[in-house]
């Protein structure tokens, strides 16, 4: 028996900037989806509208996919914000396709759970390393006494945020307090 079209209707939305930039980049992704084979049916774009300094924009789009993986492909592509299933009412899976698809979507939730753990040890890295950064450049620009202020000036954070590093580096004994004055110390 062969099965029919899970037809649904989908949201896929994009945020950020310029307008243009975020227009063409979902009008880019509709269009390599149906490159990519997929029966939609309905396209409808919403207008850009602003969110803060961003903008946001959906697609409503009405697919016939042609099973259940090809459902799953797609909502893992696209990541739409809304999946619809407008038809078959019912659907009859036997055990092995049931099994085949629980068994995709738990190899997709793996891989994205590895990726996440990768990017989250490539974070603390870059933090790791963008706190010492900030560390030379603090004792650097201490070659010569300076206020808290003016560090700030130099560095770019502003003195509530960066007496945090400086304090620490005080702790450290990298650099040492004269009167209001941070200098390096040695």
């Amino acid at each position: 028996m062969e099965q029919q079209p899970i037809v649904a209707r989908c949201m896929v939305e994009i945020l950020g900037a310029p307008k243009e930039f975020i227009a063409k980049s979902l009008q880019e992704h509709v269009d390599k989806i149906k490159k990519d084979g997929l029966d939609i049916q309905i396209e409808k774009y919403a207008e850009p509208v602003p969110a803060d300094k961003l903008f946001t924009q959906f697609v409503e789009l009405q697919i016939a996919f042609k099973d259940t993986g090809e459902l799953l492909d797609f909502c893992f592509d696209s990541m739409p914000s809304t999946v619809e299933i407008m038809s078959p009412e019912k659907m009859e899976l036997d055990m092995a396709a049931f099994e085949d698809f629980v068994n995709d979507l738990q190899g997709r939730l793996h891989q994205t759970d590895m990726m996440l753990k990768g990017l989250q040890a490539q974070k603390q890295v870059l933090d790791k390393n963008a706190i010492n950064i900030l560390h030379n450049f603090i004792k650097f620009v201490c070659k010569t006494p300076q206020s808290l202020e003016e560090l700030s000036k130099f560095v770019g954070i502003k003195s509530d945020a960066l007496s945090t590093y400086v304090n620490n580096l005080v702790e450290k004994g990298e650099l040492k307090k004269e009167g209001q004055l941070f200098v390096r110390n040695g």
